[in-house]
């Protein structure tokens, strides 16, 4: 009952205080893994309805214990899922900026991805519905795959949804909330709109901190933070989370299971879903070709050298 205590009144400290990054670089692509970040200013949602106040916070069910929550083991009988990880859907230029050119598929590309899964009949999930698979609540497809696109760029709204949308087809967004509405990224109306057309909203921290470099009050701030932030802001439940940069230790994935997150994704591409709260993505690479596409469905065990 002191841990619940202390839990919820750092969540009310998160909405009185409130977080903001310090010198975030606008244009660096933020899956980057920033340093250690000095918190000084106050985040607010565009509009007031947004994030209610302090006083509309979830009662004590919000935040369950560890041991409330399903088993974090993965079924081994569901095989290998690909859970295939973006980040920009745009044009860059390789030589004027590398760094954005390796974390963007252009548009047409993309696009010709997704007709590819169409044409091999995979079936995309959400995140949290190949969790319920890999729990066994649910049946997976044996085509099952799943598209996630971190950070919350504004092209997740304005040409990543019309391609999904196209195809029938549904994706998870893992959003830092402290990066809302600021030019570049997603907006509460963008985030709506991918919830209404049927998305999923994961959480990315407030503001994309290296979780591993934080001290325990600080990661909880964040990552409990954003779960909260989102719940309000979009009024469902948030039930997945991704870890930026791939930062995470054995104390994150407790605070990420404390937070009441039933599942977590990393950047590692390993080959088996094990942990539900360490789930392995394969980031597809900027400049990659259709024809280097199906790479990314053979688990890494069994590629030539």
């Amino acid at each position: 009952m002191l841990r619940l205590a202390l839990m919820l009144l750092l969540m009310l400290v998160v909405f009185l205080v409130g977080w903001s990054p310090l010198g975030w670089p606008g244009n660096q692509a933020a899956a980057e893994v920033l340093p250690k970040t000095t918190f000084i200013t106050r985040y607010m949602p565009p509009t007031a309805t947004a994030l209610p106040t302090a006083t509309a916070l979830p009662s004590a069910t919000a935040l369950p214990s560890a041991t409330a929550l399903p088993e974090r083991q993965a079924s081994r009988s569901v095989g290998y899922v690909p859970v295939l990880m973006y980040h920009y859907v745009r044009t860059v230029d390789a030589e004027s900026d590398p760094l954005g050119f390796r974390l963007s598929v252009r548009p047409d590309r993309f696009a010709e991805q997704m007709a590819w899964l169409a044409r091999q009949g995979y079936e995309p999930v959400t995140v949290s519905e190949l969790a319920s698979c890999l729990r066994r609540e649910q049946q997976c497809s044996q085509r099952a795959v799943a598209l996630t696109f971190d950070d919350g760029y504004v092209d997740a709204a304005t040409t990543v949804l019309p391609i999904l949308k196209e195809f029938g087809f549904r994706a998870t967004f893992y959003i830092a909330t402290g990066l809302i509405g600021r030019e570049g990224y997603l907006s509460w109306q963008d985030l709506r709109l991918l919830r209404e057309n049927g998305m999923e909203i994961g959480a990315h921290t407030i503001s994309h901190a290296d979780l591993s470099s934080l001290d325990r009050a600080e990661a909880l701030a964040e990552i409990a933070g954003s779960k909260v932030a989102l719940e309000h802001g979009l009024g469902v439940p948030i039930h997945t989370f991704s870890y930026p940069g791939g930062a995470f230790d054995a104390t994150t994935i407790e605070l990420v299971i404390e937070a009441g997150f039933r599942s977590a994704v990393t950047t590692r591409p390993d080959d088996t879903i094990g942990d539900l709260y360490a789930i392995p993505r394969r980031r597809i690479l900027g400049g990659e070709t259709i024809a280097g596409f199906p790479w990314y469905f053979v688990p890494a065990s069994r590629q030539n050298p």
